[in-house]
């Protein structure tokens, strides 16, 4: 059996950013990126399914992916969320959801796997800036954070970086610092050194109130109310919060607290 596959391909950044932007979290939300490369197929494969009488599609390639994760010997109920291409951004398991992609990371990350055997092919040129402008789409989205890096918490994260694994996974010819200054740079020039306006609202409150933090993997404190803004803490599941004001960010409502704004989903009032 299949496992669930979005089986939606965006050959460029604009489209990505804009079907990212749109997502709609529930009560699962990534807190960081984990990079993977395929492997199988390498770059070279790939480029020989473009050349056949009959071309493997990208979208194509999702279905047979969604098969293979879904059925033995494997029968994973999900699979990594993207998969990059030379060609294409392409989404297969929702990103809504936790995937699986590496298990100490499956809880808390989107699994990203970009086509290439990056320990035996070259990691730059075209391929290289495709899959940095990626993965600033999926950073700039969300307001993930590149860095520091905080070993299962926060930042880029590689697949190596897990410690249940021994795979050199996205490759030896892939280093994560000048990675993560490219994605960075990207971020800036896609952005302007900002991320786009945000309609925010503020709404007074008259006193402070007192919630409790309702959230199994924790709640990030934000420097403003948007989900871009630079994280400023995180606060544990069950910790006790003051309310001093709330803002409305388009639908979403926000509360300020020390330090930040907190997503009022995710606060229970005392």
């Amino acid at each position: 059996m299949a496992i669930p596959n979005v089986g939606k391909c965006f050959p460029t950044a604009e489209g990505f950013l804009a079907y990212l932007e749109g997502l709609q979290f529930g009560s699962w939300r990534p807190r960081f990126v984990t990079m993977h490369h395929t492997g199988a197929p390498d770059l070279a494969t790939w480029r020989g399914w473009q050349t056949r009488a009959k071309p493997v599609s990208d979208e194509q390639w999702l279905k047979n992916l969604a098969a293979y994760y879904g059925n033995p010997p494997l029968g994973w109920r999900a699979g990594p969320h993207f998969f990059f291409t030379p060609n294409n951004f392409c989404v297969l398991s929702p990103p809504t959801a936790r995937g699986v992609h590496a298990v100490s990371f499956n809880a808390t990350s989107w699994g990203l796997e970009c086509v290439g055997d990056f320990d035996r092919e070259k990691f730059d040129g075209a391929v290289r800036d495709k899959y940095v402008e990626g993965l600033a789409c999926l950073h700039i989205a969300t307001g993930l954070q590149l860095a520091p890096f905080s070993k299962g918490v926060r930042g880029m994260h590689f697949h190596r970086d897990d410690p249940k694994t021994t795979k050199t996974c996205p490759g030896k010819g892939v280093d994560k610092a000048a990675l993560v200054k490219l994605v960075q740079a990207k971020m800036t020039a896609m952005t302007g050194g900002d991320h786009p306006a945000e309609q925010i609202t503020p709404v007074p409150v008259v006193k402070n109130r007192v919630g409790t933090v309702n959230s199994p993997d924790g709640l990030n404190v934000r420097a403003s109310a948007s989900a871009k803004a630079p994280l400023v803490e995180e606060l544990k599941n069950g910790a006790a919060v003051t309310i001093t004001g709330e803002a409305m960010n388009g639908e979403t409502k926000w509360f300020a607290v020390d330090g930040g704004f907190v997503s009022a989903r995710y606060v229970t009032l005392n």
